[in-house]
């Protein structure tokens, strides 16, 4: 039996609600048109790859959390399916088991998000970020809305604002484990940090080597461009 048509098979009896598309253009026209609490991407798809078919349901909706399911097993394939802000990777072959489970600890982190108060407003430099909202305002005007991670991101650096902290406490953290991959994924997201708040040029994220990250305030630069 064709995989697809057996997971589908398989998540239906543990009681969800799954729709199979067979090629990449298939899938960004579902994604386009109906909305999803997770998604699985194989990265060789007809038509279009797994990669584009992700990056594509980033630009319409950045907070729906995706696994690609992949025989690519390279380091490169990892690292950028990761950069992409892939929740996890998972090579074939694999069991059904250790899949329904990486899909449920990465749900429970977008629909519980314990790392979040939603009533808490947090603020540094000019910059602001509604926590309920996820909204990043600079300034008083309102500039993104962040996706879950950015906006975790974003806010533990804020609550530590001028001091650093760990690498393995914000892998832990916001991503749920220390690894090597997830280490490079949380460079490629302070990375996007960092642009995000660049307009708020009294502002500044350090990286010290050893020690971790740090959202910094330099009070002489009290100002924003354009």
């Amino acid at each position: 039996m064709n995989l697809g048509y057996l997971l589908v098979e398989n998540f239906r009896t543990q009681g969800f609600d799954v729709t199979l598309a067979q090629t990449g253009k298939a899938a960004i026209q579902e994604i386009n048109s109906t909305a999803f609490d997770i998604c699985v991407f194989d990265i060789m798809l007809p038509e279009t790859d797994g990669f584009t078919v992700a990056t594509k349901m980033k630009e319409k909706d950045p907070t729906i959390p995706f696994i690609f399911l992949t025989a690519r097993t390279q380091e490169k394939d990892k690292l950028h399916g990761f950069e992409l802000g892939a929740d996890d990777y998972v090579t074939k072959p694999f069991s059904f088991k250790e899949l329904l489970c990486r899909i449920m600890v990465a749900l429970r982190r977008i629909h519980v998000a314990p790392k979040l108060n939603v009533n808490e407003m947090l603020s540094i430099g000019l910059s602001t970020l509604n926590i309920t909202q996820r909204m990043l305002s600079i300034a008083g005007k309102e500039r993104r809305k962040l996706s879950q991670r950015e906006a975790e991101l974003l806010a533990m650096l804020m609550r530590h604002k001028g001091d650093y902290v760990s690498r393995s406490e914000i892998l832990k953290a916001v991503w749920g484990r220390d690894d090597y991959f997830t280490a490079k994924s949380m460079d490629v997201y302070m990375t996007r940090l960092r642009k995000l708040i660049k307009e708020d040029a009294s502002l500044e994220i350090e990286n010290l080597y050893g020690t971790g990250y740090r959202i910094r305030q330099n009070n002489d630069a009290l100002a924003i461009s354009g």
